[in-house]
C-alpha cells in the first residue's frame, strides 16, 4: 500500500497535515513483556516516569541496582526509538528495490540540477548578441552559478542534519525554488537579471550536490556505501558533460531561452517524482515524525526523541554562526584539509575551463557544428565508466583485505590517488599538444582527466570523512567553497589565457601546459599526506 511503502513523503505530509490521511504508529507502551516486572510497569499508558523508576529500583536486587536503573532508563516509555532491529521504518531495513529506487531518484536529482551549470553554454553567443555584452560578461552566467552551489552548502547543508527539519523538505523546497528561477532565466531581458537568477539557481541546486551522499548513507549498509557513493558520483561528473549536448540541441531547434524551458521541464518532472515517491531518510527526523504522531494519537505530550529534544535546546543563532565560520577555520588551521582543498579546487577549475577551451579547439580548428561540439564532451562519460571500474577494483582488491586483517589506516585511501596522479598532467599535455592533429585525440584526453579526478574525489572525501568524523559537514562545506571559487574564476580568464599563450598551430597547447605543470606539483600532495598524515592527525584538535 502506498501509505506504507512511501511513508513520510512530501505528498503524504500534506495529506496528513490536512487530516485527509491518518498514518498510524505503534505505541511503544503497548509492547508486552513477560520476563521483567519492571517492564510490566512500563506498559501502562498513564504511567509516570519517575514513579516507574522508583518502583523498579525497589524491586531489584541491591547488587544489581545500577544495572536495573539503566534498564529502566533505557525503557523510558516516552522515549521514541526504533521498534527493534527490524523496524520497517528504519531506512536501513527497506527492501532492496526501494533502496534502488531511492538511489535512482538521488542520482536523477543530482543530474538535472548539476546539468544546469553547463547546459547554458551553447546559447552563450546568442545571449551576447541579444544583450549586447562581451564574452567575459556572458561567461559570468556559468561562473556565478558554480559559485552559488559552492556557497549554498555552507548555508543549507548543516540544517539537513537537524532532526526537526530532515532532508526531504529541504530537497523539495529548494528544488521548487530552483524551478521558479528557471522561469526567470527563460524570460529575463537583461544581463544583470540573468546573473542574479543564475546565482540563486546555484544556491538552490546545492542540496542535491552536497546532501545526496548523506541520503545514500542513511539507507545503504555501511560496507556498501563507498560503492553506491561512487555510482552517485558518476552522475555528478557525467551530467555537466551531457549539458552542452542537450543545450546545443535546444539552441539549434528553438533558441537559447528554450534551454531554460527544457531545464524547467526536467526539474519539474523530477520534483513531481520526489514529492510522491521520495520519503524522509534522516533517522532522527523519522523518529521525530513518529513522536508527533504518537502525541496526536494519545494526547500525551510527554513523548520525545533524543536528537529532537537536544536540538530544541540549541541556540539557533550561535549554531548558525558556527556553521558558517567553522569551515573557514578548519581550512586555515588544518594543513591536510587546505592541501586537498587546493588540489580538488584546481581539478574542478580545470574541468570548467574545458567549456572555454573546447570551442577554441573543436570549432576553431576542426570546424565542428554546435551539436558536434556538444558531442565532443562525451569523452567524459566514457572516462566515468572506466574510472568507476578502477575505483571498484581498488576497493575489492586493496581496501577490503586490509579491513579484514585489521591493518587498515585512513592513509590507505590515498594509494589510489597516488596510483592515478599521472593521469591529470597527461590529460592536459595530451589535450594541448594534439589539438591540431586529429579530433579524436583531445577527446581521448578527457578519459585520462576523469580517471584522475573521479578517483581523487572519491578517496579524498572518504579520507577526510574518516579523519574528521565530528566535523565532516564543515570539512565538506569548506571544500565545496574552495572548489566553486576556482571553478567560478577559471572560465572568466580561460579564453584570454589561451589566446595570449597560444600559437597559430597550437592555440591551447601552452595554456594547457601551464596547468599541466601546476598539476604535476599538486600530484605530490597525496604522497606527502600518505607519509606524514598520521603525524599531522595526532597534532590536530579536530580529528577523532
Amino acid at each position: 500500500m502506498y501509505t506504507d511503502t512511501f511513508k513520510n513523503t512530501f505528498a503524504l505530509d500534506v495529506l496528513e497535515y490536512l487530516s485527509i490521511v491518518k498514518i498510524p504508529e505503534v505505541n511503544p507502551n503497548d509492547t508486552q513483556s513477560d520476563n521483567d516486572s519492571s517492564s510490566s510497569n512500563l506498559r501502562k499508558n498513564d504511567i509516570d516516569l519517575e514513579v516507574a523508576t522508583q518502583d523498579s529500583a525497589q524491586d531489584s536486587i541491591d547488587s544489581n541496582l545500577n544495572k536495573e536503573e539503566a534498564i529502566v532508563e533505557e525503557k523510558d516509555p516516552f522515549l521514541v526509538d526504533w521498534n527493534g532491529d527490524n523496524d520497517p521504518d528504519n531506512p536501513q531495513n527497506w527492501s532492496t528495490s526501494k533502496k534502488t529506487f531511492m538511489v535512482i531518484q538521488v542520482m536523477l536529482l543530482t543530474s538535472v540540477t548539476y546539468m544546469g551549470s553547463s547546459i547554458y553554454t551553447p546559447g552563450q553567443e546568442a545571449l551576447q548578441k541579444e544583450f549586447h555584452v562581451g564574452h567575459v560578461a556572458a561567461t559570468l552566467n556559468l561562473s556565478i552559478y558554480v559559485l552559488g552551489y559552492g556557497l549554498g552548502p555552507i548555508m543549507l547543508s548543516p540544517f539537513s542534519e537537524f532532526a526537526l527539519l530532515g532532508r526531504q523538505h529541504i530537497y523539495i523546497i529548494t528544488l521548487f525554488c530552483f524551478c521558479m528561477f528557471q522561469i526567470g532565466a527563460a524570460t529575463v531581458h537583461n544581463l544583470g537579471g540573468m546573473i542574479v537568477i543564475r546565482f540563486f539557481s546555484g544556491i538552490f541546486c546545492s542540496p542535491a550536490l552536497t546532501t545526496g551522499g548523506a541520503t545514500i548513507s542513511d539507507i545503504i549498509n555501511p560496507q556498501m556505501v563507498p560503492v553506491v557513493i561512487g555510482l552517485w558520483s558518476v552522475a555528478a561528473v557525467a551530467a555537466p558533460a551531457l549539458g552542452p549536448l542537450i543545450g546545443a540541441a535546444m539552441q539549434v531547434a528553438e533558441g537559447w531561452r528554450w534551454i531554460f524551458w527544457l531545464l524547467l521541464w526536467m526539474c519539474a518532472a523530477t520534483l513531481i517524482l520526489l514529492i510522491i515517491f521520495f520519503p524522509e531518510t534522516h533517522h532522527g527526523n523519522i523518529l521525530y515524525r513518529r513522536t508527533n504522531r504518537l502525541k496526536k494519537m494519545t494526547g500525551d505530550d510527554r513523548y520525545y526523541s533524543k536528537q529532537a529534544k537536544k536540538e530544541s535546546e540549541l541556540d539557533l543563532k550561535s549554531f548558525t554562526l558556527t556553521a558558517l565560520y567553522r569551515p573557514i577555520k578548519i581550512i586555515v588551521k588544518e594543513p591536510v584539509v587546505l592541501a586537498f582543498d587546493c588540489y580538488l579546487a584546481l581539478c574542478y577549475g580545470i574541468f570548467y575551463l574545458f567549456f572555454e577551451a573546447f570551442p577554441i579547439v573543436f570549432v576553431g580548428i576542426y570546424h565542428f557544428s554546435m551539436i558536434e561540439l556538444g558531442l565532443s564532451f562525451l569523452g567524459f562519460q566514457v572516462g566515468c565508466a572506466i574510472a568507476y571500474s578502477i575505483f571498484l577494483f581498488f576497493l575489492m582488491k586493496y581496501l577490503v583485505p586490509k579491513f579484514k586483517n585489521n591493518t587498515f589506516q585512513p592513509e590507505d585511501f590515498l594509494v589510489l590517488s597516488m596510483s592515478v596522479c599521472w593521469a591529470l598532467p597527461l590529460a592536459l599535455f595530451f589535450f594541448g599538444w594534439t589539438a591540431s592533429v586529429h579530433w579524436i585525440l583531445p577527446i581521448i584526453s578527457e578519459i585520462f582527466f576523469v580517471i584522475n579526478v573521479f578517483n581523487l574525489f572519491q578517496v579524498t572525501f572518504a579520507y577526510l570523512a574518516m579523519v574528521y568524523p565530528d566535523h565532516v559537514a564543515s570539512v565538506y562545506a569548506g571544500n565545496g567553497l574552495c572548489r566553486s571559487v576556482f571553478a567560478c574564476a577559471f572560465p572568466l580568464f580561460g579564453q584570454a589565457m589561451f589566446n595570449n599563450l597560444g600559437t597559430k598551430n597550437y592555440p591551447v597547447a601552452w595554456g594547457a601546459s601551464l596547468l599541466g605543470f601546476v598539476a604535476i606539483g599538486m600530484a605530490f600532495i597525496p604522497f606527502i599526506i600518505y607519509r606524514y598524515g598520521a603525524t599531522l592527525r595526532s597534532k590536530s584538535k579536530y580529528t577523532d
